[in-house]
């Protein structure tokens, strides 16, 4: 009798699995074939947690029962819910202080984690009194999104990133500023990662599944290009999506502290001298440029270039990886070289060019303008909320691996903080001390030094590694920093090219 009750459970549990994942329809009820009529022990009550009140409780991390209301096979459903989940971050992050304080991606993150951890919607079933809307440890279609959103936000943030001469001429000094500033970065890395080795004061950076190189490769690619890089290191090097999810929470909490401060000394500086850094004929290349290419076709080039350059980094990457079978998935960081290829190389007015020279706009030529590289950066942006969201998807399931790894991604991101910073500071008083003081001497090497080290390109140059293009630009503009307006956008676009490969090779050196 007992072992007749044991295989009609074990029946009964691999049909509800069945039912879940692969069959799409309900089984018919065998519970009338067991004889036990003893009444049924609650399973629930072990993982009920009150959180503030009787309707608010912690999900169990399994179940044969449905736990959520958008089931893990209702891929549109779960879409849906990561998309809205988008959407509100972007307006929480505006208009409250806590999205503010946030960030919209980590804000995205905390909401779609809340959805799928807290029971909030009444359910039917019978022992299980509330549901969350999303599936607790995530969804195929969450991940299939996940992939799909990174692997097209990559090219498409990336293409207006042109690296040729005049390009990079446009910088002016804040490129000078902005190697410094790459310098201070990567040197704050490597001591993070070599100095608990000596002291057990600073814990190392061990977090589970041994991805602790893994996300300060991640970490360092992304405090000297941007989250896209961030993202596309920890593809290449196979990190868990728990790892991931720790280090971006850990990194936007130190933000919380590192921008206020660069805010506020910033605040004490007027805007420096931008006539040797940004000509009087490009401060207004962007007039006009609406005019040369209707939105709906630059949304639809910038996508079909991303689709192109994708396929591309990834036929690459098959082929590598047949000749190397030991090989990394290298087709991000494959992308991410095509794409800086084709924006510098592709000649400016052709079909699908991102590009346009200021003569033919001058001339009032039909030409295909930049406006391609800002649809670009637009959906890619919006693909990339979109990634954020689906990183919290799996809800309580990275509770753990936050709190295991906090204390240990934190010290490593005060380190490099630190070193990054120190390295600026030590970078102007040299310069004022060796060069200041020998005025009489090489003057044209002094003026370089000079406007390098100025405070202003240090400060904009800083917020660009760490924080990316888009808040150096709202640093210079919240200061009124018009000369280094553009330049910030600039610097920020050749940190996208970079980090990715720097972050690498890293990886290389770090490795066990």
């Amino acid at each position: 009798m007992v072992v007749s009750k044991v295989v009609v459970s074990i029946a009964l549990i691999f049909a509800n699995d069945m039912n879940h994942h692969c069959l799409g329809f309900t089984l018919p009820n065998l519970s009338h074939l067991t004889h036990n009529r003893e009444k049924p022990i609650n399973k629930w009550s072990a993982f009920d947690v009150e959180l503030s009140s009787s309707a608010l409780r912690a999900v169990p991390p399994s179940s044969i029962v449905p736990t959520s209301l958008i089931s893990a096979s209702n891929h549109w459903g779960n879409i849906a819910a990561l998309s809205l989940a988008a959407s509100l971050a972007q307006l929480i992050g505006k208009t409250t202080l806590i999205g503010r304080l946030l960030g919209a991606p980590v804000t995205a993150m905390a909401l779609t984690f809340m959805l799928s951890s807290v029971s909030i919607f009444p359910s039917s079933a019978p022992g299980l009194n509330w549901l969350t809307l999303l599936p607790p440890g995530g969804s195929e279609a969450s991940s299939f999104l996940q992939i799909v959103s990174l692997t097209l936000a990559t090219p498409l943030l990336l293409l207006g990133t042109s690296i040729r001469g005049k390009a990079l001429r446009r910088c002016g000094s804040l490129l000078g500023s902005f190697v410094i500033a790459s310098l201070g970065t990567l040197v704050g890395a490597i001591i993070a990662i070599i100095l608990p080795s000596y002291t057990q004061i600073i814990p190392s950076l061990t977090l589970p599944n041994g991805d602790g190189v893994k996300i300060a490769s991640a970490l360092l690619a992304k405090n000297i290009g941007g989250g896209i890089n961030y993202m596309a290191v920890c593809s290449c090097l196979g990190a868990a999506p728990e790892s991931i999810a720790a280090g971006l929470c850990v990194d936007n909490v130190m933000a919380l502290a590192y921008f206020p401060l660069t805010s506020v000394l910033a605040s004490k500086f007027k805007d420096v001298d931008g006539s040797n850094d940004l000509r009087e004929d490009e401060s207004n290349i962007d007039q006009g440029e609406d005019k040369m290419i209707s939105p709906i076709e630059s949304l639809s080039h910038a996508f079909t270039i991303a689709a192109v350059l994708t396929a591309s980094g990834q036929c690459l990457n098959n082929l590598l990886q047949q000749w190397n079978s030991k090989s990394l998935n290298l087709s991000l960081p494959i992308t991410t070289l095509l794409t800086v290829v084709f924006s510098t190389f592709y000649p400016p007015n052709w079909f699908l060019s991102p590009t346009t020279s200021s003569n033919e706009r001058s001339n009032n030529n039909l030409g295909f303008s930049n406006t391609i590289a800002k649809s670009g950066e637009h959906l890619g942006t919006s693909l990339l909320y979109l990634f954020f969201a689906t990183a919290g998807a799996p809800g309580w399931k990275l509770k753990a691996s936050i709190q295991q790894s906090f204390p240990s991604i934190a010290s490593f991101l005060i380190i490099m903080y630190g070193v990054h910073l120190g390295m600026l500071y030590g970078f102007r008083q040299l310069t004022i001390k060796f060069l200041c003081e020998r005025k009489d001497y090489h003057g044209n090497l002094h003026s370089f030094w000079e406007k390098v080290a100025a405070p202003q390109r240090l400060l904009a140059a800083s917020s660009a590694a760490i924080g990316g293009p888009a808040t150096a630009a709202a640093l210079a503009q919240a200061n009124e920093w018009r000369s280094l307006l553009s330049p910030s956008l600039l610097v920020g676009n050749v940190g996208y090219a970079i980090a990715t490969f720097l972050a690498l090779a890293y990886y290389s050196a770090f490795q066990c």
